[in-house]
């Protein structure tokens, strides 16, 4: 097996085991809190510095500094590439801790702008969880930048599993002292698996030769070329965490609150499931493909950016429909016990239904995105970010003020943003690239697709036969059959994806 099949594959187990730990996390929240004022309270509060870091930092240091910094190691600089790497570093501390100290003055604003329609109980709570979480977005800050030097080396796995670490500190709490601390002993935990996002990285950096130190130059060539990339960058990324903010505070005036806790739920098991494979996949190629627009090898790039794209469909097809059949079941199974109840239930299986339906566009926005920051393009994805915001945003206004949806019609304005902003994305990256978005491609997406929908009827049915064998059997048998079928029908119509993988499994 060479080098790349084995980074991505301990990539995607890891992300795996990072994603898990996050789900079972979850599940103790849920268990422990509910969808009550406590749980409420907890996820809008563990919300705003995530938002924060999402809306200001995230997609530029991932997406703007491993380009710059990239360029200096092109050209075999790495004095300068360091140089600018702590400038880099020392400015999204300082930005972090502004951020803090300003949001735990005021942190009642913070909470009214996530999610104004709880009650002021929640508010209350909600405000002082927030205060001890701030500094959260300082590690992460940190913890991120480091990712994006590591992974400019060529160090994919130290990064993969820093999230494991804080979801694992913060489940080691839940189960040994949740019942004596509570919610705010629970914050605290957070806080704490968050700064060991930063820590685990630090042995890796230095064995890479780096050396920190505090300088703060705005003049520097890198911040400079970081500071032209950021901003259209940043706007680009902010299609999930606008959108989840917007529902958040659509959903709060739902069930007395309820419903903001419910559609948060959801959209965690969703983005935990989309994450895996889509974020294990735009972390491995976007080094690479930025040194490939740096090179200006534009047949390796299309290479890479297809297979990218048709390995992200042949994934998350037979995922998304498989959690459209079986929401309730997955939301039943997952979560309801102990404070959450048969509403919650209800409520987090029908917004987990319509989130669904927009994964295979997230996964595929997730990497065209890249495609364009790697050409230092970042206007593209900010045009079709922008438009659908606009879309999802009125979209769920309108089901709001007109329908009897509740979060349902929210989670499906954010699918059908997501989808129209594949449309955009689309429209742009087969002008960029003429031999990319083919006939070929076309008809491959669309087999898949067929695939994927005779995998939900025999599912469908398998469901129906399986019902009274009881609820937990009935969604084993159903599972496996429906990927046998999928595989099966993959593997006659010779998808190229799939047999590659056999193909390199087989010769190892």
């Amino acid at each position: 097996m060479n080098k790349a099949v084995k980074t991505v594959s301990f990539i995607v187990v890891a992300t795996f085991l990072s994603k898990l730990m996050g789900l079972f996390r979850d599940i103790l929240v849920a268990n422990y809190y509910g969808t009550g004022v406590l749980g409420t309270a907890f996820l809008n509060a563990s919300t705003i510095p995530v938002a924060f870091f999402d809306l200001t930092l995230g997609a530029a240091i991932l997406s703007s500094f491993i380009p710059v910094f990239n360029g200096f190691l092109q050209r075999g600089d790495k004095d300068k590439a360091f140089e600018f790497s702590n400038s880099f570093i020392n400015l999204v501390f300082l930005i972090t801790v502004v951020f803090s100290v300003i949001g735990s003055i005021s942190p009642n604003f913070l909470v009214n702008a996530v999610a104004s329609g709880i009650g002021a109980d929640a508010k209350e709570i909600t405000a002082r969880l927030l205060i001890i979480l701030l500094p959260t977005t300082i590690f992460t800050g940190l913890a991120y930048s480091v990712v994006g030097i590591l992974q400019s080396f060529d160090e994919f796995n130290i990064p993969a599993i820093i999230s494991l670490v804080s979801n694992l500190i913060v489940i080691g709490y839940l189960v040994l002292f949740n019942d004596r601390f509570g919610v705010y002993g629970l914050a605290i935990s957070m806080l704490l698996g968050w700064s060991m996002q930063l820590i685990v990285q630090i042995p890796a950096l230095i064995k890479k030769g780096y050396r920190y130190r505090f300088v703060l130059n705005f003049k520097n060539e890198g911040i400079k070329d970081v500071a032209k990339l950021s901003l259209p960058i940043l706007i680009a990324s902010w299609v999930q965490p606008i959108t989840v903010l917007i529902n958040k505070n659509f959903a709060s005036y739902l069930y007395s609150g309820s419903g903001s806790s419910a559609l948060d739920y959801a959209n965690r098991l969703y983005i935990i499931v989309v994450g895996v494979f889509a974020f294990a996949i735009t972390n491995y190629i976007f080094p690479s493909m930025s040194r490939f627009g740096t090179d200006g090898d534009k047949e390796q790039f299309t290479k890479v950016l297809k297979s990218s794209v048709k390995t992200i469909v042949l994934i998350t097809v037979p995922i998304f429909l498989g959690m459209m059949l079986l929401s309730r079941e997955i939301i039943t199974i997952v979560y309801a016990r102990g404070e959450f109840n048969e509403l919650s239930v209800k409520l987090c299986s029908g917004a987990l239904f319509f989130y669904s339906i927009g994964m295979v566009s997230y996964g595929y926005n997730e990497i065209v995105n890249k495609c364009f920051y790697a050409l230092k393009k970042a206007r593209v994805p900010m045009i079709a970010s922008i438009l659908g915001i606009v879309l999802t945003s009125v979209l769920s206004w309108a089901f709001m003020k007109y329908t009897t949806f509740g979060v349902n019609g929210l989670a499906l304005s954010s699918s059908v943003g997501l989808i129209f902003v594949s449309v955009i994305l689309s429209a742009f990256v087969n002008r960029e690239f003429p031999k990319l978005i083919d006939g070929k491609l076309l008809l491959g997406i669309l087999k898949t697709f067929v695939c994927g929908l005779v995998m939900f009827a025999v599912g469908f049915l398998v469901k129906t036969v399986t019902a009274g064998l009881g609820m937990i059997l009935s969604v084993a048998i159903t599972v496996i059959v429906c990927a046998i079928v999928y595989f099966v029908l993959m593997f006659l119509i010779k998808n190229e994806e799939l047999l590659q993988v056999v193909n390199k499994g087989v010769k190892k």
